[in-house]
């Protein structure tokens, strides 16, 4: 329609279209996309324009499929869970904000949040707000069934009555998820005290005490913590005690309470279990020696134990890496099923990475995979079944539209090319997929489940273990690799051609968190930095890398007081057509550029300030709630995702909220090319035409 309003027209098919009225030569005019069919997502251009002397016939309206490729899930992670009295189960996502309830009968909503809204709002559940960060979010549920969540990155305890009223227990809110408070020495200072004189750090477990008291494991000096029904927070040192040895002070993992209030520990790397008796803590079970061993005592093994959960017989139940394990109250552990134990009906179980457990009241247990990832029950038989809420749990694999499985997708996994190709890196596979502008989804490069190093043709070349990618203006894609034998990366580049050669080591500067970054503009120049390394390193073509951008020196420019917040912390890095660097910082909640010559402004956003508000820089203001993911467009406008949504900056650095094709779909990653902005949601690949 035109600006008016009045002036509408139907378009049904692709093909020349024309408005009944007409405009006098110099009248302003703006084209707008006043609906589409469902599905569709339409951009228009130039938009705003003026009338000259002669008909216009270069306004123009690009309608693509919203969903590319994939299946778009309710549920895009699970970071706590836990069921109530009713059989009831509540899922703590801190993808979308929310805290989702899953009835006996299979019935999945909201039962808390706002979805993509990250705040510290309480209320009623439907307009209270949360922010759990990337990590865990522990929940845990009293006998009158009021439900608590670790709000991970406000650094609260909230409380959720049965009626579904959300309260603040406990905490002072951060000013950020980095924003950790600590002494002048540069330890963290987590503080004892009612309500909001408590502080905490990242709460890793929790767990309700008879009483009614909260139990927590926080990662501070004093490693558990306990919060009354009336938010009163106290700290407790831990004493690990074990034969033979000196007790130690040590960080508590997980907890769990018996039905005689007897409290049980793991500790912080999960390789042992112990029972707690007036802040000492007594070896039950496990050793440092071997992994993943039946057996009594010290005698037995594990391999990283992440959640328990006791059983009405008052053995402990527990996901152990890819197994869920039981451990009776005398330390005799045995393996309920998984690893090489396999399902009631003799089938290998094919876990990876067991989260958490909760025990249902009906007996049976519900365990989330997040690597998979997949919410699967097992009953008392060992009989498993895959809860239904999370359809693509089977991984990635190839096909078309919906029939394709995207996976799980990192911001340094994905990239789009001029073509509007887009591709994911599929690491666990050791394979790199494309999907192209069709919706097809197929292996690009790499031989599926096959690792090495071998250069040649695409289709027959290995990688060993690659962790990024980023697309060059020219088509080809350049992949960060395990080098052979070492800790450390080599940068390999597909060209145009499909051949895959590795082009030189990169350099090794970071502390191996899984968290890496690989840029390269139109000229040749790649950037490359690993997550909590020194800083940028970047290779002029034809050169070889050098430190680029120090974080070191970038965080003493801001003259920080606070010690917690003086790192650096990109998740995502893109160039414009200048050769520009664009980079985000998690920490300080700005995009920093960094020109040619490597003198580094900030480009966008207001130190410190989280507000989410539109603006130019030290005006506007970027939340970072989610995952932050950068991709730029033809026109060197920035979009960035992980702000409640998907923000715009403009090459001033002035940031808005626009209202894309695709709706307000929480996007975690996104990419850009041919014209068109694709976004990662919940394994599932979305696309919105730019104008």
């Amino acid at each position: 329609m035109l600006a008016n309003g009045a002036d509408k027209v139907t378009v049904t098919a692709n093909g020349r279209f024309s408005f009944a009225g007409k405009l006098a030569a110099g009248t302003a005019y703006q084209g707008k996309v006043d609906s589409a069919s469902a599905g569709l997502g339409c951009s228009i251009a130039p938009g705003a324009a003026t009338m000259g002397n002669a008909d216009v016939d270069t306004l123009a309206v690009r309608c693509l499929p919203v969903l590319l490729a994939g299946v778009q899930e309710q549920i895009q992670r699970v970071d706590g869970m836990v069921q109530d009295g009713a059989g009831n189960s509540y899922f703590a996502d801190s993808s979308t904000q929310v805290i989702h309830k899953l009835t006996p009968d299979g019935n999945l909503s909201i039962y808390a949040g706002m979805p993509g809204k990250a705040g510290a709002v309480d209320g009623p559940g439907a307009s209270a707000t949360f922010n759990m960060g990337g990590g865990r979010a522990p929940l845990a549920i009293d006998g009158q069934s009021n439900l608590y969540v670790a709000d991970s990155c406000n650094g609260l305890v909230r409380k959720i009555t049965p009626a579904g009223v959300v309260s603040t227990l406990a905490g002072k809110r951060r000013t950020n998820c980095g924003a950790t408070p600590v002494a002048p020495n540069g330890t963290p200072v987590y503080a004892d005290g009612p309500g909001a004189q408590a502080g905490f750090g990242w709460i890793s477990s929790m767990a309700v005490e008879r009483n009614g008291d909260l139990l927590l494991a926080d990662d501070g000096q004093s490693t558990l913590r306990r919060v009354t029904p009336d938010g009163v927070v106290s700290s407790m040192s831990v004493m690990f005690f074990e034969p033979n040895s000196q007790p130690r002070a040590g960080q508590v993992g997980q907890i769990a309470v018996d039905a005689i209030g007897v409290i049980y520990l793991s500790n912080y790397g999960g390789s042992k279990i112990y029972r707690l008796d007036n802040g000492q803590a007594f070896l039950i079970a496990g050793n440092a020696r071997t992994t993943g061993y039946d057996g009594k005592g010290v005698n037995a093994s594990f391999r990283g134990v992440r959640s328990m959960v006791f059983e009405r017989s008052g053995n402990l139940l527990l996901v152990d890496r890819d197994a869920i394990r039981r451990m009776a109250p005398d330390g005799e552990v045995t393996t309920v099923v998984g690893r090489l134990v396999p399902d009631a009906a003799g089938k290998p179980v094919d876990w990876k990475n067991l989260a958490l457990i909760l025990r249902e009241e009906s007996g049976a247990m519900l365990v989330y995979d997040a690597s998979l990832p997949r919410l699967s029950r097992v009953d008392a038989g060992n009989r498993i079944v895959t809860v239904p809420v999370m359809l693509s749990e089977a991984g990635p694999a190839d096909g078309v539209g919906a029939a394709a499985r995207v996976g799980t997708v990192r911001a340094s996994g994905m990239c789009g090319d001029p073509a509007g190709n887009v591709y994911l890196l599929d690491a666990a596979n050791k394979v790199l997929r494309r999907l192209a502008p069709n919706g097809k989804l197929e292996v690009h490069a790499g031989i599926a489940g096959r690792a090495g190093s071998d250069d040649g043709p695409r289709l027959s070349a290995t990688m060993l273990s690659p962790v990024a990618i980023a697309c060059g203006a020219d088509g080809a894609v350049y992949v960060a690799d395990r080098a052979p034998n070492s800790a450390s990366f080599n940068l390999r580049k597909i060209n145009a051609d499909g051949v895959m050669s590795t082009v030189e080591p990169l350099p090794a500067d970071g502390f191996g968190l899984q968290q890496y970054i690989l840029a390269v503009d139109k000229d040749g120049y790649i950037t490359w930095t690993e997550a909590l390394g020194g800083g940028i390193y970047r290779r002029p073509p034809g050169g070889v890398f050098s430190l680029f951008v120090s974080f070191e020196t970038l965080a003493r420019s801001f003259s920080d007081s606070d010690l917690g917040l003086q790192d650096i912390l990109p998740y995502s890095m893109v160039f414009d057509s200048k050769g520009n660097l664009y980079f985000d910082d998690y920490y300080h909640q700005v995009i920093f550029k960094a020109d040619r010559s490597g003198a580094v402004t900030v480009f966008a956003g207001t130190l410190y300030s989280t507000k989410n508000a539109d603006g130019a820089p030290g005006v506007g203001s970027l939340s970072f709630a989610g995952m932050p993911s950068l991709a730029i467009d033809k026109a060197d406008n920035l979009y960035l995702s992980g702000q409640d949504g998907v923000r715009k900056i403009d090459a001033a650095g002035v940031i808005s909220t626009p209202q894309l094709a695709w709706g307000n779909p929480i996007v975690e990653v996104l990419a850009f090319g041919n014209g068109t902005l694709y976004g990662y949601t919940a394994r599932a690949i979305v696309q919105t035409p730019l104008p």
